[in-house]
């Protein structure tokens, strides 16, 4: 079997490139102006997913809690909440700020359409809890405002 040469310079390019294929083109973030997009329906009906990350560790963009996702052993918030007590008891705030900034964070993820792209498939979108918030707030008015519209009445024969 002889060694594929062109495979392994295309291997090393792409080793070297760190953005190349980081998202796969999958991740969605608003520019600037107005964008169309369409939140797409799952499977069990909550468009809106919940994660909790860890930010500040290393050189990490960010680290999933496996304590807050899946309710596993996690050193990272075993850590934060070691910190966080020494602060409390010494009332060093030097301390429970920098536990603080290792506390897991909650991060919202939407699959979505961006209207005029669609083309493009399906996105992901990745935003906090002061969205969440808002989406939540408008669908609410929403089907308060669907729920109060005035009905005819019912015709009985």
């Amino acid at each position: 079997m002889a060694l594929n040469i062109d495979l392994m310079k295309q291997k090393l390019a792409n080793s070297q490139n760190k953005n190349a294929g980081k998202n796969s083109g999958t991740k969605w973030r608003p520019s600037e102006g107005d964008q169309t997009i369409r939140i797409l329906p799952t499977k069990d009906g909550d468009p809106f997913k919940e994660f909790h990350f860890h930010y500040n560790v290393g050189k990490n963009p960010g680290i999933m809690c496996p304590k807050k996702n899946y309710g596993e052993h996690c050193p990272i918030c075993e850590f934060a909440s070691t910190l966080w007590r020494d602060g409390v008891d010494n009332n060093d705030d030097q301390t429970k700020n920098a536990a603080k900034k290792l506390f897991a964070r909650k991060r919202y993820y939407s699959p979505i359409l961006v209207r005029g792209s669609e083309t493009q498939g399906l996105k992901i979108w990745a935003y906090g809890k002061l969205l969440t918030k808002l989406f939540s707030d408008m669908f609410l008015t929403l089907i308060m405002a669907i729920l109060l519209l005035p009905r005819p009445a019912p015709i009985l024969y």
